[in-house]
């Protein structure tokens, strides 16, 4: 579809070729040239295949969970959204969508088969898992995609639905070089397809950790210095968190050379460093730190304007009645509980759990 729309960011390569020439006769149809518009607007470069993680699949493409208020915004109106999804559900039946996805079959399996020979038949999860100290996603899925950037990323965590939030990240073709994107990414490396994996997984962690601390929050003016491209203050220390995070795993599973490509990819920041020394304090004593939330106030003091770290705890509910929050807070007692038993966090799951049942969020 951004092919048919004349999208000049959608990867052109031999897959995409031939879906532009099998979809050539329906460039004239009303759901490609709704995405024009809409890519005018600002629903461009990765806002597709991001919202596209909420679809139902198709004939009928509509909304399978609730899709962010900010997608409605980018395409110019939640009505932009809704006429889209119609005519794409048009599209699909006009032009035998289904059809080409059998006959693509083969194609989609030895694409598969390439993916898991990039990973090297590695799970990524359980060694995610022991350093967070607990497992705050539901599912985590990596979707690869030829349709998709090469070497890029749509990374999602869907807070829309009950109890822990599903993962979801959409790469390119990782393993092919030479590509527009990410250069620095390319590759066919196990590390390379890690890296690219593990973000958005360290993301279902670092929003519960942040949601404990907000209450005590005195950032430093320039506690965002260096980091470009972040809306507000919760982006710039969750970017910072994730990245020490996911160099300090690219050093313990695949070797320090590995970790110094992964931080040369992004620039030095100020804060990048404590941050660093924070999480090995946290590696050396997990007797103490049994998950990374116990390390909140430690890692949240880089960040502080007195360089001290707060005392981040369970905070008041009726403090924070948007569901997120309310979200946020219930998946992070879930994934302390999951991990070991503690009748403080029972009776805090419990009292969240009859709040929101009374019909506040």
């Amino acid at each position: 579809m951004e092919r048919l729309s004349g999208d000049p960011h959608a990867p052109a390569n031999p897959e995409s070729d031939a879906a532009l020439k099998r979809f050539a006769r329906w460039k004239g149809h009303p759901a490609v040239a709704r995405l024009a518009r809409m890519r005018a607007k600002g629903f461009a470069w990765d806002a597709p295949a991001q919202d596209a993680v909420y679809h139902t699949t198709p004939p009928v493409v509509g909304e399978a969970v609730p899709a962010p208020g900010f997608f409605a915004a980018l395409a110019g109106g939640r009505d932009q959204l809704d006429a889209w999804r119609a005519e794409l559900t048009d599209f699909v039946r006009v032009s035998d969508f289904e059809r080409w996805e059998r006959e693509r079959e083969p194609r989609r399996e030895a694409e598969l088969a390439a993916v898991r020979a990039a990973a090297a038949g590695r799970d990524l999860e359980p060694a995610l898992t022991r350093y967070l100290g607990a497992r705050p996603w539901s599912s985590w899925t990596v979707i690869v995609s030829p349709f998709f950037p090469n070497g890029s990323g749509a990374s999602w965590v869907l807070e829309e639905t009950p109890g822990k939030p599903e993962v979801i990240v959409v790469n390119g073709l990782y393993w092919q070089k030479g590509f527009w994107g990410r250069a620095a990414m390319s590759g066919g490396t196990p590390e390379k397809f890690a890296q690219g994996a593990w973000p958005e997984a360290v993301f279902a962690m670092t929003y519960a950790l942040y949601e404990i601390c907000r209450p005590v929050l005195k950032l430093a003016p320039d506690a965002c210095a260096g980091l470009t491209g972040l809306v507000n203050a919760e982006d710039c220390v969750q970017q910072t968190w994730v990245r020490g995070v996911v160099a300090r795993l690219m050093e313990s599973e695949y070797g320090a050379e590995a970790a110094k490509a992964y931080r040369e990819h992004w620039a030095p920041t100020p804060r990048q460093a404590a941050v660093d020394a924070a999480l090995r304090a946290y590696e050396a004593d997990r007797a103490a730190n049994p998950d990374l939330l116990s390390a909140a106030g430690a890692l949240l003091a880089p960040f502080q304007a007195d360089g001290r770290a707060p005392s981040c705890r369970l905070v008041e509910k009726a403090r924070f009645p948007e569901t997120v929050y309310s979200r946020r807070l219930a998946y992070y007692l879930d994934a302390r509980l999951a991990a070991r038993p503690d009748a403080e966090l029972e009776k805090a799951r419990a009292e969240l759990a009859a709040y929101r049942a009374g019909g506040k969020k």
